[in-house]
């Protein structure tokens, strides 16, 4: 006799299944700049880590603006990527999904 299937089975105790991060094939364009832009200024900065909120001068860099006002962005911002954490089950989102949060909170060009 057969093991049950964990994948097929749903249990609202356990955290999300891990994904795996999107392949370099997968990204946008708009993405693989910003992931550059964002190693660049790790290593200007001589940074190994950055906390979420030092993306904003790399977006403004690449000619991204935020019409609205910061302290609320920021706010957003934590509230978005806390509901990230919940929903992917990891602690840790990649630099390509907070540059998605981003989009969606209202960075554009």
């Amino acid at each position: 006799m057969k093991a049950p299937s964990t994948m097929s089975q749903s249990n609202d105790s356990q955290p999300a299944r891990r994904s795996s991060p999107p392949r370099p094939d997968q990204l946008s364009d708009e993405t693989v700049e910003f992931l550059t832009a964002l190693d660049l200024y790790k290593r200007k900065e001589m940074r190994s880590f950055l906390r979420f909120e030092e993306i904003f001068p790399v977006l403004e860099e690449l000619g991204y603006s935020y019409a609205g006002q910061r302290k609320a962005l920021e706010e957003s911002f934590d509230e978005a990527l806390d509901a990230l954490r919940s929903e992917s089950g990891r602690l840790f989102p990649s630099w390509s999904e907070v540059f998605g949060v981003a989009l969606e909170l209202g960075w554009a060009r």
